[in-house]
C-alpha cells in the first residue's frame, strides 16, 4: 500500500475523535457540574487537553513503529 493511501486512512479516523472528543468532554462535565458556564469552561480545558495527550501518544506510537 502506498505512504498517501495510509496517511489518508489515519486522517480518516482523527476526523471522526475531534467531534467525538468533544461530546464525550461535554458530557462528563455535565454530569459534575450545574452551573453552564462551569460546564463549558471544564469541557473546553478537558478537550484540548485530551487531545494534547492523544496527539503525544500518537508521536510516541509512530515512533515506535517507525521501521516495522
Amino acid at each position: 500500500m502506498s505512504n498517501s493511501l495510509l496517511l489518508a486512512n489515519q486522517v480518516n479516523a482523527v476526523v471522526y475523535l475531534i467531534p467525538l472528543l468533544a461530546v464525550i468532554s461535554l458530557v462528563y462535565n455535565a454530569t459534575r457540574y450545574e452551573i453552564p458556564q462551569v460546564i463549558i469552561q471544564r469541557s473546553i480545558r478537558f478537550f484540548f487537553t485530551a487531545i494534547i495527550i492523544m496527539g503525544g501518544l500518537m508521536t510516541v506510537l509512530a515512533l515506535l513503529s517507525w521501521n516495522l
